[in-house]
């Protein structure tokens, strides 16, 4: 046999792992480290509520144009008991706060898709504009004006998605 055998050599040496020294983690590492785990934490809980709060966006807007026509609704209403009374100026403001939210719920939905419906809340807020005319000018045709606008409010109402 000769001296380049392999087989005859001396067995390598194997480190032993439990004589070797581990050295310790740097501060600035150890830093870093909690810093990922928190930035990771905080991504995933965002991603988390930003999933789940699409829905309720949609359900707080519906709820928010379903408000404001029920808000116009009742100033109307309230405009036909002043109308009863005779009492002209205050059917008039009554007509007058009704407008706001009319307007903004008919560009809401047509924001919203929803033109069919906004047509009918144009309708609506145009009847609210004679009626509160008319009653500046003490004609009692006001009340039929405000009748017409409040059911057509109530049959958007009824027509709007809950």
């Amino acid at each position: 046999m000769s001296q380049d055998d392999p087989t005859l050599s001396a067995p390598a040496t194997i480190p032993n792992p439990a004589h070797a020294k581990a050295r310790p983690m740097s501060p600035l590492a150890k830093a870093a480290l909690g810093f990922a785990a928190v930035a990771v934490l905080v991504v995933g809980a965002w991603a988390y509520g930003r999933s789940s709060a699409a829905p309720d966006a949609a359900a707080a807007d519906a709820t928010r144009m379903r408000m404001m026509l029920l808000d116009a609704r009742a100033q109307i209403l309230d405009a036909q008991l002043s109308l009863y009374a005779a009492n002209f100026g205050n059917a008039a403001q009554h007509l007058e706060y009704a407008k706001p939210p009319l307007a903004e719920a008919s560009n809401a939905m047509r924001e919203g898709d929803l033109d069919e419906l906004a047509t009918k809340v144009d309708a609506a807020l145009q009847q609210v504009m004679t009626g509160r005319d008319l009653a500046a000018k003490l004609s009692l045709d006001a009340n039929s004006r405000a009748g017409e606008a409040s059911k057509l409010l109530a049959e958007v109402l009824s027509k709007l998605p809950r």
